[in-house]
């Protein structure tokens, strides 16, 4: 167990230790969806708010397209004021708040990074080496008891080779599934990466609105965190910890390094190739390079024509139940709920285009048949948008936690129709949410 929030600790660099309302419902909300998504995650056990504690946070000024501030701007000029990535310019005073946060154990690739960069300079000690065997022990212990323990006789470095390829094997299927759902962690680095590929740090995060492969919520992210740059930066991550762990292989070790880095990588490409032949509906695994080339097209012709990844995806499935002799324009019509702007007659001919192509190949490799059902299991249709936290946190402050306890129930079951829920969850972001500093970005 954490206690996310509990106060100043050694590890607190200088901060106060604490966390915020805001915050921690976030952070409860986005990791209990996360386990009900079906990708493996930290827990959020409890949520306590303090009744006189606060704490200071940097957050933004409420400006809307009225603001007086904007008045001496045109409506294109205030559109684009709002719309540019900006730091928190105010602090609040926010309530206090803990989330008890529970998993097998929170070892994260720096750890073994540090005691192996410990153990492996020069003037290293027997006892840096003792202390970096005895943290892959326990990583093996906690995390990955399939692998056997000293007494079993199997030496360090064997068990250590299975456990990074079991390590690799799971940090490609969390990976594969944050694409699937939408999901940008944010911040993905060693620090925030754990080794049983769970995942953790419910900071930066954020789930897609408007599809953008360099979307991330955090304006610090850069590149190297956005969307779908985050495999790279997964592998980027098992490459440290496999070399961390490496410096109790003995003999041998560089290249056993490289070829375990080398079998990742592989598995991180054929998971994340999985998830396009999923969320196209294909069942043969034999079809991921004819997903492959069909998303390829796909998401050029998405982020021309700025569409809603939760929705388009989900829209599609309705799109596969309709009968073979569908036109064009028929095959279109279910798609439009998840267009934020009308496409142009240009786009939506490359729309037609593609969903034939896309049809067909369905029919062709006899694919039609229970399609729907398959891509409703593969493409959620209610997952932790940013409009809707900000709803619950903003209702908590209030002394209002009915949005808390809403938003906990709808996303037990993400994959449900809930059509009880439909008109105030199912569609793309309001306008506000896709231009509003701490929903549409965070600094």
């Amino acid at each position: 167990m954490q206690l996310k929030g509990g106060g100043r600790t050694p590890f607190c660099r200088g901060g106060d230790g604490r966390a915020v309302l805001r915050s921690s419902i976030r952070e409860f909300l986005a990791s209990e969806a996360m386990w009900a998504l079906g990708i493996d995650t930290t827990r959020a056990l409890s949520l306590i708010v303090s009744r006189k504690e606060t704490s200071q946070r940097p957050w933004y000024r409420e400006i809307t397209i009225d603001d007086p501030v904007l008045k001496s701007y045109s409506l294109e000029e205030r559109m684009e004021i709002l719309s540019q990535p900006r730091n928190p310019d105010i602090m609040l005073n926010e309530p206090c708040a803990i989330t008890t946060r529970v998993a097998p154990s929170f070892l994260r690739v720096g750890h073994l990074d540090l005691f192996a960069r410990r153990a492996a300079k020069g003037g290293a000690t027997a006892k840096d080496k003792q202390q970096l065997e005895a943290l892959v022990e326990h990583c093996i212990f906690r995390e990955f008891p399939d692998v056997g323990g000293p007494e079993g006789g199997v030496a360090l470095a064997e068990r250590s080779e299975a456990m990074l390829l079991d390590s690799g094997g799971r940090m490609a299927k969390m990976v594969a599934g944050w694409l699937s759902v939408g999901f940008c962690q944010g911040n993905f680095n060693s620090d925030n990466c754990l080794v049983a590929g769970r995942t953790m740090d419910y900071g930066p995060f954020g789930w897609m609105d408007a599809y953008d492969p360099l979307f991330a919520k955090w304006v610090g992210s850069g590149q190297h965190y956005a969307f779908m740059n985050q495999p790279k930066a997964t592998l980027a991550n098992f490459e440290t910890l496999a070399k961390a762990v490496g410096e109790v292989m003995g003999p041998g070790k560089d290249n056993k390094v490289h070829e375990i880095v080398k079998k990742t990588s592989e598995e991180i490409d054929r998971a994340v190739a999985n998830v396009w032949r999923s969320k196209l509906g294909f069942k043969a695994p034999g079809q991921q390079e004819l997903a492959g080339k069909l998303f390829n097209k796909l998401q050029k012709i998405m982020r021309a024509s700025k569409v809603d990844w939760t929705v388009f995806w989900r829209q599609l499935g309705v799109v596969a139940a309709l009968p073979p002799s569908a036109s064009a324009k028929e095959l279109f019509a279910p798609l439009e709920r998840a267009f934020y702007d009308t496409p142009s007659a240009g786009a939506t001919q490359q729309w037609h285009d593609w969903l034939l192509q896309w049809s067909q190949a369905m029919d062709a490799e006899g694919e039609r048949g229970g399609a729907k059902e398959r891509m409703d299991q593969a493409n959620p249709k209610y997952v932790p948008r940013e409009w809707m936290l900000v709803q619950a946190y903003e209702m908590a402050a209030k002394g209002d936690r009915s949005m808390i306890s809403l938003l906990h129930t709808l996303f037990k079951t993400p994959y449900a129709e809930h059509m009880d829920y439909d008109a105030q969850f199912y569609g793309t972001a309001p306008p506000t949410a896709l231009l509003r500093g701490g929903t549409a970005f965070m600094g």
